[in-house]
């Protein structure tokens, strides 16, 4: 779950900037956030990596075969959007950032947010994005 608390920040922060749907904003920052998150979800992803039947990487880098997976799963299933498509202008992607940090805010206790669901509350690894990371990832999105 720690892993995808960076997506769900963001995927929380682009529904309340665009309207679009919570799913759809997660798919769109999925493969980015996965990516950003390696360095600390090594174990869950190779957990993830096996769940999904991928055969043992040659590099033994669990990690990035689990982002591949997923990559390959987005584009079959054909889910994942540009963020300019899901209604994000430019000039909106700071602003969008700042609300994934402020969801890692809730999630850290920081804020106290009777509406901060179970995935938010217990992400520890959206504390460790700043938000010109944030920006970042939602920049090679857009």
């Amino acid at each position: 779950m720690s892993a995808l608390g960076l997506v769900h920040g963001i995927g929380h922060a682009l529904t309340a900037h665009t309207g679009t749907p919570h799913g759809v904003a997660l798919a769109a920052v999925l493969e980015e956030g996965m990516e950003f998150s390696t360095p600390r979800a090594r174990e869950p992803y190779e957990r993830a990596a096996r769940a999904l039947g991928v055969a043992a990487p040659a590099d033994g880098d669990w990690a990035r075969a689990a982002v591949a997976a997923v990559r390959e799963l987005s584009g079959a299933l054909d889910v994942k959007r540009p963020l300019r498509a899901l209604g994000a202008d430019r000039s909106l992607l700071p602003a969008i950032a700042a609300g994934a940090i402020a969801a890692g805010a809730v999630a850290a206790g920081a804020v106290a947010d009777a509406d901060a669901d179970a995935v938010t509350r217990n992400a520890p690894r959206l504390q460790a994005a700043g938000e010109r990371e944030v920006l970042e990832i939602l920049s090679r999105v857009y």
